[in-house]
Parts: C-alpha cells; sequence; structure tokens
C-alpha cells in the first residue's frame, strides 16, 4: 500500500435529507479524496476493497473501516425506543453506528459494532503518528552565501547541504499512534533533496550534502554541486531563488498492516547572486 500527500484535501458530507454522501476536493472540485497534506500533518486516502482511493476521514469526522468497507461514525440514535440488536446481542455487546457509504450512489446505513472491534484504518493511526513528528523543510546551507553583500562567480563551484540537520528535518524519526487495541509505528526519513537553483535546472542530491569549508577552495562538491552559467543580474532583485523540496518516506506497521507514505515539504526560496569576474588592463 501506498499513501501520498500533497497540499490538497477532500471535504465528505453527508445531506441531512437524502443521506446521500458527496466528497469533493477543495482545490479542483474532483469527486473522492486528494491525496495529500503538507506538513505532515495530512490528510490521507485509503483504499476500497475494489482499489479505489477515497479521503480516511468522512462526513461528520468519520473513519474509514476496511471491515466494513465504509465512514463509520456516531453511534446511531433513531429516537424513539431506541435501536435493537441485531438477534444474539444485546445493548452491552455493541451499538449501532452510522455507516457512511462512499460514492457513486453513497448514503448512509446503521452498522452494528461490537465493543472491542476496531473500526479505524490504520493508515489513519500512521498519519496521526506523522502529524506528532512536526516535520519541517530543511535549513539551506549554500556557497556562495545569500545575502545583498555576497556574490559568486559564473562558472565557479555551488556547494548546497542541509544546514544544521535535525531528526524534524531529515530524520530518521519515529512515532507511533493508538487506538483501541490498534497500534500503528512510523519511521520518516528524508530520502532525496530536490535543488530549483533558479536558472531553470534542478539538482537531485540523495543525502544532506557537504558543507563547505575554505580548504575546498574551488573544488566542486562531493556530494551536492552546481555552476551557473550566467550572472543573476536580469533575474528578480537580481538574484537566482534558490529552493530545496525535500522527499520523505514513510515505513508504518501495525494493525497487521504496512505501509509507504510519501510527501514533500519545501523551504522558502534564497537569494544567491551570480556575477563575472573583472578584467582589470593598464
Amino acid at each position: 500500500m501506498m499513501v501520498t500527500a500533497s497540499a490538497a484535501s477532500a471535504d465528505c458530507v453527508a445531506d441531512p435529507i437524502t443521506g446521500e454522501v458527496h466528497c469533493e476536493d477543495e482545490d479542483n472540485g474532483n469527486t473522492g479524496g486528494d491525496d495529500e497534506g503538507t506538513d505532515g500533518g495530512s490528510s490521507s486516502t485509503c483504499s476500497t476493497s475494489s482499489g479505489t482511493e477515497i479521503p480516511c476521514t468522512g462526513p461528520g469526522g468519520s473513519v474509514w473501516s476496511s471491515s466494513h468497507q465504509c465512514w463509520v461514525g456516531d453511534v446511531w440514535d433513531p429516537g424513539g425506543a431506541g435501536a435493537q440488536p441485531p438477534p444474539g446481542q444485546t445493548n452491552q455487546d455493541g451499538a449501532w453506528h452510522i455507516c457512511y457509504w462512499p460514492p457513486p450512489g453513497s448514503s448512509w446505513d446503521p452498522v452494528w459494532v461490537q465493543n472491542g472491534e476496531v473500526t479505524i484504518d490504520p493508515v489513519v493511526l500512521a498519519q496521526r503518528a506523522i502529524a506528532s513528528m512536526d516535520l519541517d523543510p530543511i535549513q539551506i546551507g549554500i556557497v556562495p552565501e545569500s545575502g545583498p553583500n555576497r556574490v559568486g562567480l559564473v562558472g565557479l563551484p555551488v556547494w548546497m547541504w542541509v544546514d544544521s540537520p535535525t531528526d524534524d528535518t531529515f530524520g530518521p524519526i519515529t512515532a507511533s499512534a493508538s487506538e483501541g487495541s490498534v497500534s500503528v509505528s512510523a519511521t520518516a526519513s528524508v530520502s532525496n533533496i530536490v535543488w530549483d537553483m533558479g536558472d531553470g535546472t534542478t539538482v537531485t542530491c540523495t543525502g544532506k550534502g557537504t558543507p563547505y569549508a575554505d580548504h575546498y577552495g574551488k573544488q566542486d562538491s562531493p556530494t551536492c554541486g552546481h555552476r551557473y552559467e550566467k550572472m543573476s543580474t536580469d533575474q528578480p532583485d537580481g538574484a537566482y531563488q534558490v529552493i530545496a523540496t525535500s522527499h520523505w518516506v514513510v515505513e508504518w506497521t501495525g494493525g497487521g498492516q504496512s505501509g509507504t507514505i510519501e510527501f514533500d515539504l519545501t523551504t522558502d526560496a534564497v537569494p544567491v547572486r551570480i556575477g563575472e569576474a573583472q578584467v582589470l588592463t593598464q
């Protein structure tokens, strides 16, 4: 199972009269759930038995249940004398809950949930574990340094690295989440970083990079580097805007399942100014 994460999420609401469930993507209005959140505390997609991806969270905060193939919500209260338990059961054995069926043609029905029965999908707990990690984009380390009085030169090496890496900016970091008898453990780490250098090129680096030191001189970075071919004077504010996107991979296991969740975290732009060496003649 793979669950990805992005900036979009989906809302699922039930019509109070017809009971029909509608899922609408907040970004583009498509039916069904988009598959991500941006900061590790994202919404996620779960899968039906037919393989269709839907939001893990349904109407009114209900949660997708793999066993019931619906979003299981609050206890159902029909009013009056209440609903009778199914044959062979008593009100001490469980309760009727609202079961929201996914689109198309969706509606809801009551479903009997026995005491101690786990209805939450483990991927939801994996997402909760990720949210508790409070993951952040990396801090950019780069030479030539960013600053109004700092200028690199065309053709000279540029070094990029993760500055002061921590568990929550590069990993690995492990967290867990539980509900009832189900516990899920998740371990997150950055698999690679894509550096958008602002000149139309990107550089993909699989590690933290190597911090620059003066004794390296004009050597290329052994792990993560670039060379600009032209000055940045024609760029906005006269600088290339460097952005680093870290790609996180989370491996989780629990509830008799395991899976992978992947998502990206992106830094703010860092301006890097590039000029040309001036040749003085007498």
